[in-house]
């Protein structure tokens, strides 16, 4: 039977069902007759994505490469260099000085395929503290005070795990499609036990500062200092981007 009985001037059963599925999934009626299905358009994906950042980390830049829609990788680059005045947990007030200097490598998992990701990565951690005395007056090192003509130098530095995992969670697919993208990051970098080391030196002609006993006394106030640094074992990532992907 045709499609069109023109007898009655109605449509068959086949042609009311045939122009049924024509109008309920917008296929052009030659693809019914062909028995062939319309090609969804492709989706349309970035080739990488480039982004400023700034937050707890400093400022810096991320590279985001796709791999599928549910994984991706980023390199990231930030830093940042603070300045504060305070005793560090010792007997002295210092002037110090923090460098904040990241570089790693994160592989961003999207599970739901949309802008919710879980990161893991590895962190190549330069972050340094480096203090130097402030006295005014006198320094105080294990209990034994010091006028300042009789020292010479005090100085300090506190470093970190050179390679540091990290994890976190974040929202934003700079890679995802072409355009301009928004995201953030939120999470945490075992940064593991800081090493620190603190040197004073007695000024020359000092002839009340012995360099043997003000070595003992120092390293009494590095042990101080060490027991600060230690609470900083894991760092805070808090973190914007903005960017663009091509």
């Amino acid at each position: 039977m045709n499609e069109y009985d023109k007898g009655s001037g109605r449509l068959s059963p086949f042609g009311l069902a045939a122009a049924t599925a024509v109008a309920l999934l917008g296929l052009p009626p030659s693809a019914i007759a062909d028995g062939t299905q319309a090609a969804a358009p492709p989706a349309t994906s970035a080739s990488f994505g480039v982004a400023l950042t700034a937050g707890l980390s400093g400022v810096g830049v991320d590279l985001a490469l796709p791999i599928n829609p549910s994984f991706g990788l980023r390199a990231t680059v930030s830093g940042l260099s603070l300045s504060h005045n305070g005793t560090y947990g010792t007997s002295n007030v210092w002037n110090g000085n923090l460098k904040l200097a990241q570089y790693g490598v994160l592989g961003d998992y999207y599970p739901f395929a949309g802008s919710f990701r879980l990161s893991a990565g590895v962190i190549y951690d330069a972050n340094q503290l480096d203090v130097n005395g402030t006295a005014s007056g006198s320094y105080t090192f294990g209990g034994q005070t010091y006028n300042v003509g009789e020292i010479g130098t005090a100085n300090g530095t506190v470093t970190w795990n050179r390679f540091a995992p990290y994890l976190g969670i974040g929202a934003g697919n700079l890679a995802g499609s072409p355009g301009f993208h928004t995201g953030f990051d939120l999470g945490v970098l075992y940064a593991g036990r800081p090493t620190v080391t603190l040197t004073a030196s007695c000024s020359a002609g000092a002839v009340t500062c012995n360099q043997s006993t003000l070595n003992q006394n120092v390293a009494a106030e590095q042990a101080s200092l060490q027991s600060e640094a230690n609470k900083f074992r894991f760092w805070p990532v808090a973190r914007v981007e903005i960017g663009y992907a091509f």
